[in-house]
């Protein structure tokens, strides 16, 4: 359950924190007064928006503290996101709002991001409220109730992986029928550039060589001469370095006749003298070697010419021809075999289908079920919010055309959720058909629906939660009908803590905690205060509900009568 929320600096609250305790926990108090924020806070601690505007006028920042019990499905969460929780049995969530309207969240200490916090919610409270009503005229929504309670998810991830794979193979055989339509005209164009581009034969790296074969035609003449002028000064010119060389090793033959220690110096002028010789033959080759050719510098310039026109034209780089060829000459082999391909995608299409229609109609098969059971048990829980000739069906259609993928030619087809379409149908009266939810149904009727709902929902595994929120969820109800959605919420908090805001004195005397939320005003500043009841002020704040500020003898016999069926509880008030 939560156990605690502590609220600084949102809106009108300065610095509240509310003590919650099990069962239901009632929250009254004049329109306005900042019940709806504390609601909100909550919410930032559960991964919603942060608006700068929730900072209170002055403040640098706004901060909500909530502690929830870890219990099993929230341990589950916290592990599969390897959060780290000291603390056994609690779970702390803070959040941060800056009034640059940045924030900041923690778990148990730790930075996370608010997705963190929304998932974390998923097991950790469920929230209703009045403009929760839109959920029940929105279709969309009505395939998740009927999930929830049929508790569907193994199936709808079975569905949702054989759908996903049939549909990955549909796409690949319309881009691959798209290509067909213009498989020759492609054809005929990719061979084209392929052609022309075997022509030229592209090499990798190839550019670097020829640039530099192209740099020593360029200066053949240039290069030979002072080629032979180099082999000169080494060998055959007048006083070149062979022949000092040769002076110099005989006088050192000479000295090391006599001093056998200059033996070494000898042997490297010899070597040296070896090494010049061979230098000066190589350079003679190379100057032999290296003479113009013109047509040889034409040959070169032509090529590199075509290698860079070729590159501009496919706007890549001499070197990314060799890649652009070898992808041309894979799309080619693609378009050649398309027939094949389309075939063998063909057969794996119908493969895929038999799966998805299997999964689908299993699906279908149990989601009929739950409606049956659902309508059913909604239905009993109207009989006692005074809509006894109520009736609420479950329609489940196929999806229409073009809503997904066909899992046969023409249809059926099926989405990742499914093949179906599934909407609420209510007949108020004897007598009326049934018909949709939003163009029926009042708002007091709402509200009831909605209420049944979740109380037909409670307890189910995929909805069970620690705390549930009833945000003015008795708008448009009042006398029988209160204190019957009392008893619902009463039932509810059974099985989960409940929070429930309400201006109506049936719930208000059902709770097991009633605190009343209240404006002050003090040195110009509004803010909001929140104060457990004890039995007797929990009385008053009754006959304020029933009578306003008219308070009469009457009224406080009527307020003391609705706290009398729940006196075992009104004694134990929650704690701030």
């Amino acid at each position: 359950m939560l156990r605690e929320l502590r609220i600084r600096n949102v809106a009108i609250i300065e610095d509240v924190t509310v003590a919650f305790g099990p069962g239901l926990n009632v929250l009254s108090g004049e329109t306005g007064a900042g019940k709806s924020i504390i609601l909100g806070a909550l919410g930032l601690v559960l991964g919603a928006r942060a608006r700068a505007e929730m900072v209170r006028t002055g403040q640098s920042s706004a901060e909500v503290v909530a502690r929830f019990d870890l219990d099993e499905p929230a341990q589950a969460v916290v592990d599969r996101l390897e959060l780290k929780v000291d603390a056994e049995d609690e779970l702390l969530i803070r959040r941060v709002v800056s009034a640059a309207g940045r924030s900041r969240a923690y778990v148990a200490g730790q930075v996370v991001p608010t997705s963190t916090l929304r998932e974390l919610a998923t097991v950790l409270v469920d929230y209703a409220s009045q403009h929760e009503h839109r959920v029940l005229l929105d279709e969309a929504r009505h395939r998740t109730i009927v999930d929830q309670f049929g508790d569907h998810q193994g199936l709808l991830d079975e569905v949702a992986e054989s759908v996903g794979a049939l549909r990955a193979l549909d796409q690949e055989r319309t881009r691959l029928r798209t290509k067909e339509d213009d498989q020759r005209a492609r054809l005929e164009f990719l061979e084209f550039q392929l052609t022309e581009l075997d022509d030229f034969g592209p090499v990798l790296h190839e550019e670097d060589g020829l640039a530099q074969e192209r740099l020593v035609l360029h200066s053949a003449a240039q290069l030979a001469e002072q080629a032979r002028a180099a082999e000169r000064a080494l060998y055959s010119g007048s006083a070149a370095a062979v022949e000092r060389l040769g002076d110099a090793s005989k006088a050192l033959r000479d000295l090391a006749a006599t001093d056998e220690t200059l033996k070494p110096l000898l042997e490297t002028i010899t070597e040296a003298l070896y090494g010049v010789e061979d230098v000066a033959r190589e350079l003679s080759g190379y100057a032999s070697r290296t003479r113009q050719n013109p047509g040889r510098l034409q040959e070169l310039e032509d090529r590199l010419a075509l290698m860079h026109q070729l590159a501009r034209k496919h706007r890549t780089t001499p070197d990314g021809l060799v890649a652009l060829q070898q992808k041309l000459q894979a799309e080619c082999h693609e378009l050649g075999t398309l027939d094949l391909r389309l075939d063998e995608l063909d057969r794996a299409i119908e493969v895929s289908r038999v799966s998805a229609r299997s999964a689908c109609e299993k699906l279908t098969r149990k989601r009929r079920a739950a409606g049956v059971a659902l309508g059913q048990r909604v239905e009993g829980e109207l009989t006692s919010l005074a809509m006894k000739k109520a009736r609420l069906l479950v329609e489940v259609v196929p999806l229409a055309a073009g809503e997904g993928v066909p899992m046969a030619d023409g249809g059926p087809f099926a989405a990742s959720h499914g093949a179906d379409a599934v909407a609420l149908l209510l007949s108020a009266n004897p007598g009326e058909d049934p018909r949709p939810l939003a163009r029926v149904a009042s708002g007091g009727e709402l509200s009831r629906i909605l209420l049944s709902i979740r109380r037909a929902l409670a307890g189910t595994r995929s909805v069970h939660v620690q705390v549930c929120v009833f945000d003015e969820v008795d708008a448009g109800l009042g006398g029988a009908t209160a204190e019957a959605v009392a008893d619902k919420l009463v039932a509810i908090a059974s099985e989960s803590q409940v929070l429930v805001i309400t201006h109506l004195p049936h719930i208000a005397a059902a709770g097991a905690a009633h605190f009343r939320v209240e404006k002050q005003v003090a040195d110009g500043r509004t803010r909001t205060e929140v104060r457990a009841l004890a039995t007797e002020e929990r009385v008053a704040e009754l006959v304020r509900m029933v009578a306003g500020t008219g308070s009469t003898a009457a009224a406080e016999s009527f307020a003391r009568e609705l706290l009398r069926p729940h006196a075992s509880i009104s004694d134990s008030p929650g704690r701030l």
